[in-house]
């Protein structure tokens, strides 16, 4: 005879169970490779998508002559194969494009596979990804000084941290270079998650990563950094149909300069800003009373803030939404993400007019700019200087913030990016060619090229047999980049010599190509 106890228990597993059930898991993309054959002029994609409930997918494939930098759909005009809707989810799945599609393209040719279950995105399961420990942990590296002049080591190395992030993200990495006073290069370090439908619509978080000369700035503004970082493990690998972009400011405590710059030079015009979330300083927590104070002349430009704030005896345990009046559509929406996915959150939100003249605390921080341009921005903040004594001082270390209440305001603002940008319930994968392709047919050329382990600064390359005499050779690394081009000279028979700067271990692209056409081989260098 079953006890109570044991039909609860089962009760209780058939709910897990049900729970389990009802989360629909999205597909998975392995095992994705790219190969082009010029002899039968097609191109072949191979690969292999699991779904765990074997639903049918829309499959879409797309390619970019730049690197990543854009895409542009097939729509079914020059691919067939294992495409479109519906795709049974299987192993050794094929697609094949013909060659004169890819006319045009350069050495940096990329193509992207997507597949899509159609179900609803399960943001909550993603907000719940969010990791409080692993915040700390990021912070814990980026606490430091970073200023051009008293911490350029600090500062750099955070910078290729969050590039090295944004690039195992597969995301289109850029690291955009304006001069300053005495010498230094700022960098203001970008990362795109390239939309599928919509990708001239854009969606932006970002954070300063520079600090103060004399501080860590753990809070200010490391806390907004690993905030970044962590809604690009989360999201940047996960296919939307706007862009999602990822932005590490330089030089905003010189000024907003970094933020100044990409607005005024990098913004083209035909890129839609839908929203702009600007971590600034976000780890700061307090329930002490009169832990929080305010602007002078807040209460009446913003009584009812204000209000909500006195209503708590002005403890610091809330995150400021700020926007302008432009942006209120994006201040609403944080509020909302934050109620729906994170209701431990409190949210006090101010609008200010017009681009925030009159209230020149509320612009002290990057998404001014954007405000200056005419873009919808918020500013995240735990208030700075009104609320974290060690603002700008050698206290403002990692052991003073609440990783809590830093979690919960990445938690609502991953959420509200997942509804801004329309992520899709799927998985996507890349390809490079990295100088495979040429729109050149296939040069009619038997080689072999080789190294001698003891000398890496030469190639040697023989010839059996070849067309149209002479060759260029181009030597391309792992990455698509090159690292050696030249002439080659020599008949056909002959061993020859290609001396090189000095090679690491690794694979290499060796191209020869000459009028009639070009062929490359794999190189690996021991």
């Amino acid at each position: 005879m079953f006890s109570f106890r044991t039909i609860l228990s089962v009760i209780a597993f058939v709910g897990l169970s049900f729970q389990g059930f009802a989360q629909n898991q999205a597909p998975i993309l392995t095992d994705f490779t790219a190969n082009i054959n010029w002899n039968t002029s097609t191109l072949t994609l191979e690969y292999n998508v699991s779904d765990a409930e074997n639903d049918p997918l829309e499959v879409l494939v797309s390619f970019s002559k730049d690197g990543g930098k854009t895409y542009q759909i097939d729509n079914l005009v020059g691919c067939v194969g294992d495409l479109a809707y519906p795709v049974i989810p299987g192993n050794q799945k094929k697609i094949t494009c013909a060659t004169e599609m890819l006319i045009g393209v350069a050495p940096d040719f990329r193509v992207r596979l997507v597949a899509n279950d159609l179900q609803p995105l399960d943001i909550q399961a993603l907000v719940n990804q969010v990791d409080s420990n692993r915040l700390r942990a990021d912070l814990q590296f980026v606490q430091g000084i970073r200023h051009r002049s008293t911490g350029l080591a600090k500062l750099t190395a955070v910078r290729d941290s969050m590039e090295h992030l944004l690039e195992a993200q597969a995301l289109f990495t850029q690291d955009l270079t304006f001069p300053y006073a005495g010498g230094y290069t700022a960098h203001n370090m970008v990362g795109n998650a390239v939309g599928l439908t919509a990708p001239d619509t854009i969606v932006i978080v970002d954070a300063h990563y520079d600090g103060v000369s004399n501080g860590p700035g753990a809070d200010d503004n490391g806390s907004g950094v690993v905030g970044v970082w962590e809604i690009a493990r989360i999201l940047g690998g996960l296919p939307s149909k706007k862009t999602v972009r990822y932005i590490g400011f330089d030089l905003e405590e010189a000024g907003l300069l970094g933020s100044i710059n990409y607005v005024v030079n990098h913004l083209p015009a035909t890129e839609k800003i839908k929203g702009v979330y600007n971590f600034e300083m976000i780890g700061f927590y307090s329930e002490k009373n009169n832990s929080q104070t305010l602007p002078a002349g807040f209460n009446q430009l913003f009584p009812a803030a204000y209000n909500a704030v006195a209503a708590q005896q002005f403890k610091g345990n809330f995150i400021t939404n700020v926007g302008n009046v432009a942006s209120k559509a994006l201040t609403d929406q944080f509020v909302a993400a934050a109620a729906q996915y994170v209701p431990d959150l409190r949210v006090i939100t101010v609008n200010v007019p017009g681009t925030g003249s009159i209230a020149q605390d509320l612009r002290r921080s990057d998404h001014a700019p954007f405000w200056d341009g005419g873009h919808q921005a918020v500013m995240l903040t735990d208030g700075a200087n009104f609320r974290n004594p060690n603002y700008h001082q050698a206290g403002d270390t990692l052991g003073a913030l609440n990783y809590t209440f830093m979690s919960n305001v990445v938690k609502a603002t991953l959420a509200a990016i997942a509804e801004s940008a329309e992520l899709l319930h799927g998985d996507q994968a890349f390809a490079n060619f990295d100088g495979l392709v040429s729109v050149k047919q296939p040069l009619d050329c038997n080689f072999i090229a080789y190294t001698v382990p003891s000398d890496r600064s030469h190639i040697y390359i023989r010839i059996d047999q070849c067309a149209n005499d002479p060759l260029n050779y181009t030597l391309f690394d792992a990455k698509g980049s090159q690292v050696a081009t030249g002439n080659l000279e020599s008949l056909a028979g002959t061993l020859q010599s290609v001396a090189i700067t000095p090679l690491q271990a690794g694979f290499y692209l060796l191209r020869l190509n000459n009028a009639a056409g070009a062929k490359t081989i794999k190189l690996h260098i021991e």
